[in-house]
């Protein structure tokens, strides 16, 4: 319910579950935009939930420079190892290059956006 909760009110994308994917799978990403935001979590992570609504502020905010997807590691096993995801919730930046840099744990809004900011640097969320 809250991946579709997500896609219909916020630009926070959850990936097809037809099958285990891997970083080729995510190329359809990179036309649209430079950089995939891709968002870690599972269905049973606590800290996980609350970030759910810091996501549709950020996929949001920077909807002119980034896609953020939402990846279940429970569903999506091989890309979390491809990604060397070791923890959820997680945030991994992509660019057209490879991986940028990555956030683990629960963070808050001001914490995202600090580092988003290093990254892109672009205006802050308010």
């Amino acid at each position: 319910m809250l991946n579709n909760l997500l896609t219909k009110f916020a630009r926070v994308r959850p990936l097809p579950m037809k099958e285990e994917l891997n970083l080729q799978g995510l190329n359809w990403c990179e036309h649209e935009k430079s950089w995939v935001l891709i968002y870690f979590s599972t269905s049973w992570c606590a800290p996980c939930k609350s970030m759910a609504p810091i996501m549709v502020d950020v996929s949001e905010h920077y909807v002119d420079q980034l896609n953020v997807i939402k990846i279940d590691v429970d569903e999506q096993t091989q890309l979390a190892k491809q990604l060397e995801v070791t923890g959820v919730p997680s945030l991994v930046l992509l660019g057209r290059s490879g991986t940028k840099s990555r956030l683990i744990g629960g963070v808050n809004i001001e914490e995202i956006n600090h580092w988003l900011s290093e990254q892109l640097n672009h205006n802050t969320i308010k």
